[in-house]
Protein backbone atom coordinates (compact mmCIF):
# COMPACT_ATOMS: atom_id res chain seq x y z
CA UNK A 1 0.00 0.00 0.00
CA UNK A 2 2.71 2.51 1.32
CA UNK A 3 4.44 1.64 -2.48
CA UNK A 4 1.14 2.65 -4.47
CA UNK A 5 0.94 5.67 -2.28
CA UNK A 6 4.09 6.92 -3.05
CA UNK A 7 3.77 6.13 -6.95
CA UNK A 8 0.57 8.27 -6.87
CA UNK A 9 2.39 10.91 -4.80
CA UNK A 10 4.71 10.81 -7.69
CA UNK A 11 2.37 10.70 -10.30
CA UNK A 12 0.75 13.52 -8.92
CA UNK A 13 3.58 15.82 -8.51
CA UNK A 14 4.86 15.20 -11.53
CA UNK A 15 1.05 16.16 -13.80
CA UNK A 16 1.12 19.07 -11.44
CA UNK A 17 1.76 21.70 -14.28
CA UNK A 18 -1.27 19.87 -16.17
CA UNK A 19 -3.26 19.64 -13.40
CA UNK A 20 -3.32 23.34 -13.04
CA UNK A 21 -4.10 23.99 -16.80
CA UNK A 22 -7.21 21.89 -15.90
CA UNK A 23 -7.99 23.98 -13.18
CA UNK A 24 -7.55 26.99 -14.98
CA UNK A 25 -10.43 25.94 -17.58
CA UNK A 26 -13.01 26.73 -14.99
CA UNK A 27 -12.08 29.98 -13.85
CA UNK A 28 -13.90 33.41 -15.66
CA UNK A 29 -13.00 36.97 -15.90
CA UNK A 30 -13.76 38.71 -12.71
CA UNK A 31 -11.64 42.65 -12.64
CA UNK A 32 -8.96 42.35 -9.13
CA UNK A 33 -9.26 38.54 -8.86
CA UNK A 34 -6.60 36.63 -8.46
CA UNK A 35 -8.31 33.72 -10.03
CA UNK A 36 -9.55 35.83 -13.19
CA UNK A 37 -8.03 34.93 -16.76
CA UNK A 38 -8.13 38.55 -17.28
CA UNK A 39 -5.28 39.25 -14.29
CA UNK A 40 -1.92 40.62 -15.49
CA UNK A 41 0.59 37.91 -16.76
CA UNK A 42 2.32 38.28 -13.93
CA UNK A 43 -0.57 37.52 -11.43
CA UNK A 44 -1.55 34.58 -13.24
CA UNK A 45 2.03 33.26 -13.54
CA UNK A 46 2.37 33.71 -9.53
CA UNK A 47 -1.29 31.92 -9.18
CA UNK A 48 0.21 28.76 -11.72
CA UNK A 49 2.80 28.60 -9.95
CA UNK A 50 0.95 28.46 -6.20
CA UNK A 51 -1.68 26.04 -7.43
CA UNK A 52 0.97 23.82 -8.71
CA UNK A 53 2.63 23.93 -5.05
CA UNK A 54 -1.01 23.47 -3.98
CA UNK A 55 -1.04 20.03 -6.03
CA UNK A 56 2.55 18.53 -4.67
CA UNK A 57 1.21 19.99 -1.07
CA UNK A 58 -1.51 17.91 -0.83
CA UNK A 59 0.00 14.82 -2.59
CA UNK A 60 2.75 14.83 0.02
CA UNK A 61 0.05 14.22 2.54
CA UNK A 62 -0.33 11.30 1.32
CA UNK A 63 3.07 10.18 2.74
CA UNK A 64 2.48 12.47 6.15
CA UNK A 65 0.51 11.30 9.47
CA UNK A 66 -2.49 14.18 10.10
CA UNK A 67 -0.27 16.12 12.43
CA UNK A 68 3.08 16.47 9.64
CA UNK A 69 -0.11 17.25 6.79
CA UNK A 70 -0.70 20.17 9.12
CA UNK A 71 2.03 21.43 9.68
CA UNK A 72 3.10 21.51 6.16
CA UNK A 73 -0.24 23.09 5.08
CA UNK A 74 -0.17 25.93 7.77
CA UNK A 75 3.11 27.22 6.37
CA UNK A 76 1.33 27.13 2.41
CA UNK A 77 -2.06 28.88 4.27
CA UNK A 78 -0.45 31.75 5.56
CA UNK A 79 1.14 32.96 2.31
CA UNK A 80 -1.59 32.72 0.01
CA UNK A 81 -4.22 33.78 2.33
CA UNK A 82 -1.88 37.03 2.87
CA UNK A 83 -1.69 36.80 -1.43
CA UNK A 84 -5.48 36.80 -1.74
CA UNK A 85 -6.01 39.72 0.48
CA UNK A 86 -4.65 42.28 -1.26
CA UNK A 87 -6.74 41.86 -4.41
CA UNK A 88 -10.31 41.97 -4.77
CA UNK A 89 -10.88 37.80 -4.31
CA UNK A 90 -13.45 37.30 -2.38
CA UNK A 91 -13.83 34.57 0.46
CA UNK A 92 -16.29 33.04 -1.52
CA UNK A 93 -14.58 32.91 -4.77
CA UNK A 94 -11.76 30.59 -3.11
CA UNK A 95 -14.56 28.52 -1.66
CA UNK A 96 -16.23 27.76 -4.73
CA UNK A 97 -11.87 27.07 -6.37
CA UNK A 98 -11.87 24.71 -3.12
CA UNK A 99 -14.20 22.76 -4.77
CA UNK A 100 -13.13 22.84 -8.41
CA UNK A 101 -9.41 21.74 -6.81
CA UNK A 102 -10.83 19.10 -5.26
CA UNK A 103 -12.94 17.70 -8.19
CA UNK A 104 -10.21 18.04 -10.51
CA UNK A 105 -7.59 16.68 -7.91
CA UNK A 106 -9.71 13.32 -7.81
CA UNK A 107 -9.85 13.50 -11.46
CA UNK A 108 -6.64 12.95 -11.67
CA UNK A 109 -6.35 10.62 -8.90
CA UNK A 110 -8.72 8.37 -11.16
CA UNK A 111 -6.47 8.46 -14.22
CA UNK A 112 -3.66 7.15 -12.06
CA UNK A 113 -5.76 4.28 -11.35
CA UNK A 114 -6.80 3.39 -14.51
CA UNK A 115 -3.67 4.01 -16.18
CA UNK A 116 -1.95 2.10 -13.18
CA UNK A 117 -4.21 -1.20 -13.89
CA UNK A 118 -1.64 -3.36 -13.49
CA UNK A 119 -0.61 -2.27 -10.11
CA UNK A 120 -3.68 -4.09 -8.78
CA UNK A 121 -4.74 -1.33 -6.58
CA UNK A 122 -7.12 -2.62 -3.58
CA UNK A 123 -10.22 -0.87 -2.86
CA UNK A 124 -9.56 -0.14 0.49
CA UNK A 125 -5.96 1.54 -0.88
CA UNK A 126 -8.05 4.39 -2.84
CA UNK A 127 -10.75 4.82 0.61
CA UNK A 128 -7.35 5.40 2.06
CA UNK A 129 -6.31 8.17 0.01
CA UNK A 130 -9.58 9.54 0.35
CA UNK A 131 -9.16 9.76 3.83
CA UNK A 132 -5.77 12.06 3.74
CA UNK A 133 -6.62 13.55 0.45
CA UNK A 134 -9.79 14.82 1.75
CA UNK A 135 -8.20 15.59 5.19
CA UNK A 136 -5.85 17.74 3.71
CA UNK A 137 -8.02 19.42 1.37
CA UNK A 138 -10.25 20.16 4.45
CA UNK A 139 -8.00 21.62 6.45
CA UNK A 140 -6.36 23.87 3.83
CA UNK A 141 -9.72 25.28 3.59
CA UNK A 142 -10.11 26.12 7.52
CA UNK A 143 -7.03 27.26 7.39
CA UNK A 144 -7.24 29.53 4.72
CA UNK A 145 -10.06 31.05 5.99
CA UNK A 146 -9.44 31.65 9.45
CA UNK A 147 -6.39 33.50 8.35
CA UNK A 148 -7.68 35.28 5.48
CA UNK A 149 -10.48 36.53 7.70
CA UNK A 150 -8.19 37.41 10.46
CA UNK A 151 -6.09 39.46 7.64
CA UNK A 152 -9.46 41.23 7.04
CA UNK A 153 -10.57 41.77 10.05
CA UNK A 154 -6.98 43.44 11.07
CA UNK A 155 -7.00 45.48 8.36
CA UNK A 156 -10.51 46.38 9.23
CA UNK A 157 -9.59 47.02 13.12
CA UNK A 158 -6.59 49.57 11.54
CA UNK A 159 -9.23 51.13 9.29
CA UNK A 160 -11.23 51.87 12.08
CA UNK A 161 -8.65 53.15 14.85
CA UNK A 162 -7.37 54.99 12.02
CA UNK A 163 -10.87 56.94 11.02
CA UNK A 164 -11.47 57.32 14.88
CA UNK A 165 -8.27 58.83 15.27
CA UNK A 166 -8.94 61.29 12.61
CA UNK A 167 -12.29 62.36 13.66
CA UNK A 168 -10.63 63.50 16.71
CA UNK A 169 -8.06 65.81 15.70
CA UNK A 170 -6.78 68.50 17.97
CA UNK A 171 -6.06 71.97 15.65
CA UNK A 172 -3.69 74.14 16.82
CA UNK A 173 -4.52 77.76 17.41
CA UNK A 174 -1.63 78.99 18.67
CA UNK A 175 1.39 77.84 19.60
CA UNK A 176 -0.04 77.29 22.98
CA UNK A 177 -3.95 76.86 22.48
CA UNK A 178 -5.62 74.08 20.93
CA UNK A 179 -9.29 73.55 19.58
CA UNK A 180 -10.94 70.18 19.16
CA UNK A 181 -14.07 69.72 17.59
CA UNK A 182 -16.47 66.43 18.70
CA UNK A 183 -19.07 66.13 16.10
CA UNK A 184 -21.45 63.25 15.72
CA UNK A 185 -23.13 60.39 17.90
CA UNK A 186 -20.40 59.49 20.60
CA UNK A 187 -20.33 55.63 21.96
CA UNK A 188 -17.78 54.23 24.66
CA UNK A 189 -15.55 52.75 22.39
CA UNK A 190 -15.31 56.65 19.85
CA UNK A 191 -15.23 58.43 23.72
CA UNK A 192 -12.52 56.35 24.86
CA UNK A 193 -10.57 57.02 21.64
CA UNK A 194 -11.56 60.77 22.47
CA UNK A 195 -10.03 60.85 25.78
CA UNK A 196 -6.84 58.82 24.85
CA UNK A 197 -6.15 60.44 21.59
CA UNK A 198 -6.60 63.77 22.85
CA UNK A 199 -4.71 63.31 25.85
CA UNK A 200 -1.53 62.30 23.84
CA UNK A 201 -2.17 65.22 21.21
CA UNK A 202 -2.35 67.81 23.98
CA UNK A 203 0.64 66.43 25.13
CA UNK A 204 2.60 66.31 21.89
CA UNK A 205 1.83 70.02 21.15
CA UNK A 206 3.03 71.25 24.86
CA UNK A 207 -0.50 72.66 25.23
CA UNK A 208 -2.33 75.29 27.89
CA UNK A 209 -5.45 75.56 26.79
CA UNK A 210 -7.75 73.67 25.00
CA UNK A 211 -10.79 75.03 23.70
CA UNK A 212 -13.46 72.00 23.20
CA UNK A 213 -16.44 72.40 20.73
CA UNK A 214 -19.92 70.69 21.71
CA UNK A 215 -21.75 72.10 18.30
CA UNK A 216 -21.33 69.12 16.53
CA UNK A 217 -23.02 66.97 19.56
CA UNK A 218 -26.68 66.30 19.23
CA UNK A 219 -26.96 64.04 22.00
CA UNK A 220 -25.48 63.80 25.55
CA UNK A 221 -26.25 61.52 28.02
CA UNK A 222 -24.74 60.21 31.27
CA UNK A 223 -21.64 58.13 30.06
CA UNK A 224 -20.79 61.10 27.24
CA UNK A 225 -20.82 63.70 30.37
CA UNK A 226 -18.52 61.28 31.83
CA UNK A 227 -15.63 60.87 29.07
CA UNK A 228 -16.09 64.72 28.75
CA UNK A 229 -15.42 65.23 32.62
CA UNK A 230 -12.67 62.52 32.48
CA UNK A 231 -11.09 64.25 29.73
CA UNK A 232 -11.08 67.68 31.84
CA UNK A 233 -9.55 66.04 34.60
CA UNK A 234 -6.68 64.33 33.23
CA UNK A 235 -6.08 67.41 31.18
CA UNK A 236 -5.92 69.32 33.82
CA UNK A 237 -3.43 66.81 35.42
CA UNK A 238 -1.21 67.83 32.71
CA UNK A 239 -1.87 71.30 33.18
CA UNK A 240 -3.72 72.46 29.97
CA UNK A 241 -6.96 74.56 30.71
CA UNK A 242 -10.12 73.52 29.51
CA UNK A 243 -13.00 75.48 27.80
CA UNK A 244 -16.00 73.80 26.53
CA UNK A 245 -18.31 75.50 24.25
CA UNK A 246 -21.24 75.14 21.89
CA UNK A 247 -23.44 73.14 24.05
CA UNK A 248 -26.79 73.19 21.79
CA UNK A 249 -29.97 74.05 23.51
CA UNK A 250 -31.56 70.51 23.32
CA UNK A 251 -28.27 69.22 24.96
CA UNK A 252 -27.93 71.56 28.17
CA UNK A 253 -31.97 70.11 28.60
CA UNK A 254 -31.17 66.56 28.18
CA UNK A 255 -28.12 67.54 30.66
CA UNK A 256 -30.20 69.44 33.66
CA UNK A 257 -33.25 66.63 33.33
CA UNK A 258 -29.80 63.89 33.50
CA UNK A 259 -28.59 65.74 36.51
CA UNK A 260 -25.20 66.50 35.00
CA UNK A 261 -23.38 69.27 37.00
CA UNK A 262 -21.41 71.74 34.16
CA UNK A 263 -20.95 74.18 37.37
CA UNK A 264 -17.30 73.30 37.75
CA UNK A 265 -16.65 73.59 34.10
CA UNK A 266 -15.40 76.72 32.18
CA UNK A 267 -17.93 76.74 29.22
CA UNK A 268 -18.70 79.75 26.67
CA UNK A 269 -21.25 80.21 24.38
CA UNK A 270 -19.42 81.17 20.95
CA UNK A 271 -16.66 79.20 19.65
CA UNK A 272 -15.96 82.03 17.61
CA UNK A 273 -15.63 84.89 20.69
CA UNK A 274 -13.11 82.43 22.28
CA UNK A 275 -10.85 82.12 19.25
CA UNK A 276 -10.96 86.03 18.41
CA UNK A 277 -9.78 86.43 22.41
CA UNK A 278 -7.18 84.16 22.05
CA UNK A 279 -6.14 85.74 18.93
CA UNK A 280 -6.27 88.92 20.70
CA UNK A 281 -4.09 88.27 23.56
CA UNK A 282 -1.45 86.13 21.84
CA UNK A 283 -1.33 89.42 19.05
CA UNK A 284 -1.00 91.60 22.59
CA UNK A 285 1.69 89.14 23.96
CA UNK A 286 3.62 89.43 20.36
CA UNK A 287 3.64 93.15 20.79
CA UNK A 288 4.98 93.33 24.33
Amino acid sequence: MDTHSSLLYEYLTDHALDFTEDWLKFQGIKKGSHYSLGSPPEVQNKIKEQNSNYVKIVAKCLLLSNEESKELISNWTKQTAADRSKSSTTLDEVVRNSGVFRRVYWTYVEKFVEEQSELNIQLKEVFEWERKINFALDYVLETFTSTFLGILMNRLQAQSTLIQELSTPVISLTSEVGLLPIIGDIDTDRARTIVESTLQQSSDAHLSMLIIDLSGVVMMDTMVAQQIFHLIDALNLLGVKSVITGIRPEVAQTAIHLGLDFSTIHTENSLERIIADVIQENSCFLQM
